[in-house]
């Protein structure tokens, strides 16, 4: 995996789709816990959280339509 800072609070990553896989299923399990267990996280968290996956899901559903 490579990071690269293009701007301040702005990044561009270069992985392999199994790194890729590992971070959303990550991103996955803590959702779901966050859900089931809320002592842990707070509301924002979790729209964060809810934003980014969403925005993943569009884009990648995007990239399937094109090829």
């Amino acid at each position: 995996m490579r990071l690269e800072q293009t701007r301040p609070g702005v990044f561009r990553a270069t992985m392999t789709a199994h790194e890729l896989s590992v971070l959303l299923a990550g991103a996955r399990m803590s959702q779901a816990l966050m859900r089931s267990d809320e002592s842990g996280a707070t509301a924002d968290a979790l729209a964060a959280l809810d934003a980014v996956l969403d925005d993943f899901d569009r884009a990648l559903a995007r990239a399937r339509e094109r090829g």
